[in-house]
């Protein structure tokens, strides 16, 4: 693919927003790792003691069949996200998105 024409990544700093054409590639999602699917973090976002599990049986049961799973929330359930394919970049490219991203 000719970066020049692939996807524009916008990114803000302060008041200025630069646009940089970079290609992308498909990975595997981070968040569900390719489940397409995550435990609701409203059950879970706080962290889960075996107390919990053990007071209530039933909630662990429910917990490992997937009961309060959902889809994921980052890649939708499709099980991949686009990320930049640096490799791929002009060079500089991966200095100046660290640069404007950090």
């Amino acid at each position: 693919m000719d970066y020049r024409e692939g996807p524009m990544v916008s990114v803000r700093e302060f008041c200025e927003i630069y646009e940089i054409a970079v290609p992308i590639k498909k990975e595997v999602c981070p968040v569900c790792e390719g489940h397409g699917i995550h435990v609701n973090p409203a059950i879970d976002s706080h962290g889960i003691s075996s107390e919990e599990f053990w007071d209530d049986p039933d909630f662990g049961e429910d917990y490992f069949s997937g009961r309060y799973d959902v889809r994921c929330n980052r890649c939708q359930g499709l099980r991949v996200v686009d990320t930049i394919d640096f490799e791929n970049c002009p060079p500089g490219t991966e200095d100046l998105w660290r640069l404007l991203t950090n």
